[in-house]
């Protein structure tokens, strides 16, 4: 997967599907979100401990490019492309088989459950990402 240091292998399960039999576009972004766990996961946080703060998305974008079906192999590509004070862009690639089936980001926040506020993100997870990245 061309420019993701990271992906996920998934493979679509029968509740993943609507009413057509493809995969439903609501899917793609718990697939996304997925890959995002196992992304920070990786690099030892979570979605509920970032430095003790926890994440919660401000949007979400989703573009769809072919339908998935029941059974298919699917790698999900994570990465963090884009640091603000208070948040970060995290973007997704989904392919099969080396085609490219869906692509979209997510912008998170740093959120202090006890304040119930954005909060600026930690700089020791910005230099983690960097440094898992191999960005300045």
């Amino acid at each position: 997967m061309e420019g993701f240091r990271f992906a996920v292998p998934l493979t679509v399960r029968i509740s993943d599907l609507n009413y057509a039999n493809h995969v439903g576009y609501q899917i793609y972004l718990s697939y996304f979100q997925e890959a995002r766990l196992a992304y920070l996961g990786r690099l030892g946080y979570s979605e509920l401990d970032i430095e003790g703060y926890g994440i919660m998305i401000a949007e979400a974008v989703c573009r769809y490019k072919q339908e998935l079906f029941l059974k298919d192999t699917i790698a999900v590509g994570c990465r963090i492309s884009l640091f603000r004070s208070k948040g970060f862009r995290t973007e997704y690639q989904i392919e099969r088989d080396g085609a490219l089936c869906a692509e979209g980001y997510t912008d998170c926040l740093c959120y202090d459950p006890r304040l119930r506020k954005v909060v600026r993100l930690p700089e020791p997870f910005v230099a983690a990402v960097r440094s898992f990245e191999n960005t300045n």
